[in-house]
């Protein structure tokens, strides 16, 4: 694609640059335009030349004052100097200018194809820039630059309008040998103000300094609005294409007295040309001199500004802004959901080259808010992660969130893994992924241990067969045991999704016996607690349902002193990111994910649709009484241990783990591996068939396990003097409890058979 320019010239003769062979259809003066490449980086560049066969041709002389004038001028708007070369080829006399990668107005205007008031916007921005350029060059350089046109405007791959063309550039007072007077035969007659055309020097000096690139900023704008050349000077009396808000200033800049034309300063200080894109530009560049207030308040914003800005503007120009702004600390995390909004409008090879990078890079940032944002929104961009941006870049900085002392990180980033953990290696799942997940399964939030059996179970199909063995059937026969009756329901219909994974002899000597005490389990299929209703489906989903009566600190159905029920309200806030110590519910991103109905009531959504999705820390669960709550805290505070039969403690001692179960704990694991080793659920189960054999408690009784937690029965702990009035023995049972739980009613009693 690209031909070195160094075949042309002679043996020994080296460029830094190359070009490609076709040059650009348009280009200022007689300077052809390539795009071109840098030898030593492939940086992308624009390279311009210009060739005669005389060394002292008028346009090589002022060809080199423009050049010469480049190299000094340093403004955003006006194009940026890398480098040039005078050589010579086949008997001509070439110079080489090199510059930041553009393209010409005209070409740009037509590639962009915009309508409307897209295009007038992009058009009043592009003219805004150029007037801040002339204004600077005239006001603060005191030069003229002599040919302003659409020619003399190029624009770089973020869509900003660039000034060029410098070499007419002259000093106002630079007596009788100004460039734009040895030239002047370079601009072409329409763009002529008419002290020029008529070669009245004096005048132009006479003038002020903007006076001569007050006309050309004029025959730009036309040129500009009406997507045309300017072909006669007659043309520019029309004003058809010319907005109403800047006719007026249009007609200064053509004034036919220099003295009376319009300052380009004030056309870029009057507001005509400023629009939501260009101050929306504006803020993002000076974006370090802002404060946070307005930070804060300028990104939110912003996602309901987007759809009306021109759309490639925002994928080529806010885009990369917006993510360095995040990448370097100066935007908050609220500006991510821009980033992804713009991000979500572009074709899929785009959103991998621009967009993918951008993320990676924030994900290893030490700011909470972000982490936050970036896992809460990785269903946008998670399809479009490849295997080794994930491998490399994302999953050893998400691992990090597996131990955050927050809750609602900890959750956020187990969901999270249902996206990458299909991209991760065999090796960083089996040493990595599945240590953290083994920890999560014995969290001290109920909903994580649920969530990560059902993640377990989704992933069983991306675990090598090795980690399948080791690992699913110990974690899902742990989860049976666990005292959060969804982390129950997860383990069972996660042995039900990854049957085939699991031979007969597995299912008869480990499976069965597992699920035998769920038989008797105090939730049974189908039964309704609350707002929860439970059911045993066959096909493993994520659940979705309300929270802990511990985290949220109030009941489900609350009712205000009115007698009219309380909606649910939301506990905490996003500054609970930055809390370290306990747990702080957040707040989810809809009323939908809280357990919530669209009009503030409560959801009935909870374990209705168990296959809806993951279990949410931030919702609320019913609570009983201030009684009940009292001896749950109670509880909570010292155990109360409880012996359902008087088995003999030696004859728990005698098993392995058998002094921790009479002191009310789960066994160690006697393996330091991933936290899943066989050998705990195996003396777990003989424990339960030695204490069978002695008086085994009631079915109705038994107390579901709760690592870290003491056993109890189901039954209520003994009352004590001081802890509040004794319920009414008319009142109805509340709510299913966490923790100790219980039938709504005892079974019948066994009838005999008739022989």
């Amino acid at each position: 694609m690209f031909a070195s320019l160094s075949g042309l010239l002679g043996r020994g003769t080296a460029l830094t640059f190359v070009a490609e062979e076709r040059p650009y259809p348009t280009a200022f003066g007689g300077w052809q335009h390539f795009p071109g490449k840098m030898r030593d980086d492939a940086a992308a560049v624009s390279v311009f030349r210009i060739s005669s066969a005389s060394k002292t041709d008028p346009k090589l002389v002022a060809a080199r004052n423009g050049v010469k004038r480049l190299k000094m001028l340093r403004h955003p708007n006006i194009l940026a100097f890398k480098d040039t070369a005078e050589v010579e080829e086949k008997g001509e006399t070439v110079i080489y200018l090199v510059t930041e990668p553009c393209k010409p107005l005209a070409d740009a205007l037509e590639e962009l194809d915009m309508t409307g008031s897209a295009r007038a916007e992009f058009v009043s921005m592009g003219l805004y820039h150029i007037s801040r350029a002339v204004s600077f060059l005239n006001n603060d350089c005191k030069l003229i630059h002599g040919n302003v046109c659409l020619r003399a405007v190029v624009v770089t791959s973020t869509l900003d309008w660039r000034l060029h063309g410098f070499d007419l550039l002259s000093e106002h007072a630079g007596g009788g040998d100004l460039p734009l007077m040895a030239a002047s035969w370079m601009v072409a007659p329409q763009y002529k103000a008419a002290e020029v055309a008529k070669s009245e020097w004096h005048v132009v000096q006479q003038s002020p300094p903007w006076a001569v690139d007050a006309w050309g900023l004029g025959c730009l704008m036309q040129e500009a609005f009406s997507s045309q050349q300017l072909a006669r000077t007659e043309d520019l009396r029309s004003t058809t294409h010319i907005p109403a808000p800047v006719l007026q200033d249009y007609q200064k800049l053509l004034s036919s007295q220099p003295s009376r034309r319009l300052n380009p300063s004030k056309l870029a200080d009057s507001g005509v040309l400023r629009n939501k894109l260009v101050d929306t530009i504006a803020f993002l560049e000076n974006l370090a001199v802002k404060d946070a207030i307005e930070k804060d308040v300028f990104f939110k914003r912003l996602p309901q500004s987007l759809p009306a800005l021109p759309l490639p503007v925002a994928q080529r120009k806010l885009l990369p802004m917006i993510a360095g702004a995040l990448e370097y600390g100066g935007a908050p995390a609220v500006a991510l959901s821009s980033l992804l909004q713009i991000g979500n409008t572009m074709e899929a090879d785009d959103f991998t080259k621009d967009v993918v990078p951008a993320i990676s890079k924030l994900f290893a940032s030490t700011d909470r808010s972000i982490r936050r944002s970036l896992l809460e929104n990785i269903d946008t961009y998670g399809k479009s992660l490849t295997e080794p941006v994930v491998e490399n870049q994302i999953f050893p900085h998400v691992a990090n969130g597996f131990g955050d002392s927050n809750a609602y990180l900890r959750e956020l980033t187990l969901k999270s893994m249902l996206v990458l953990a299909p991209k991760l290696s065999q090796k960083t799942i089996n040493q990595t992924l599945l240590k953290h997940l083994a920890k999560l399964q014995v969290d001290e939030e109920p909903p994580i241990r649920a969530n990560t059996t059902i993640l377990l179970g989704n992933l069983a199909l991306h675990l090598s067969e090795a980690a399948c063995k080791r690992v699913l059937l110990n974690a899902f026969t742990r989860a049976l045991k666990d005292s959060f009756p969804p982390a129950r329901v997860a383990g069972l219909k996660a042995m039900v999704a990854t049957a085939e994974m699991h031979s007969p002899e597995e299912a008869g000597i480990r499976i069965l016996p597992a699920l035998g005490p769920l038989t008797v389990d105090a939730v049974p299929e189908g039964a309704t607690t609350g707002s929860w209703s439970v059911g045993l489906g066959n096909n493993l989903g994520w659940a979705s349902l309300s929270s802990l009566t511990s985290l949220s600190g109030r009941p489900a159905n609350a009712v205000s002193p009115s007698g009219k029920p309380e909606t649910l309200g939301r506990v905490g806030s996003s500054a609970d990111l930055q809390a370290t110590p306990g747990f702080a519910p957040v707040p989810a991103a809809s009323a939908a994910n809280a357990g919530l109905s669209e009009n503030g009531g409560a959801s009935q959504s909870g374990w209705d649709d168990i296959d809806a999705g993951l279990l949410d820390l931030d919702d609320a669960a019913p609570l009983e009484d201030a009684e009940e709550l009292a001896a749950r805290q109670r509880l909570t505070r010292k155990p109360v241990r409880t012996q359902p039969a008087p088995a003999s403690a030696s004859s728990l001692d005698a098993l392995p783990g058998g002094p921790a179960l009479m002191e009310g704990r789960r066994p160690a694991s006697s393996s330091g591996g991933d936290g899943w080793d066989a050998a705990e659920h195996e003396d777990t189960w003989a424990a339960f068939e030695s204490s069978i054999a002695g008086a085994a408690p009631s079915p109705a009784k038994r107390a579901p396990e709760r690592h870290g937690e003491s056993k109890a029965t189901n039954s209520r702990p003994p009352r004590r003097e001081g802890t509040g009035a004794r319920r009414s023995s008319a009142s109805k049972p509340g709510g299913m409890r966490l923790g100790a739980q219980k039938l709504a009613k005892p079974p019948p009693p066994f009838k005999e058979f008739d022989m």
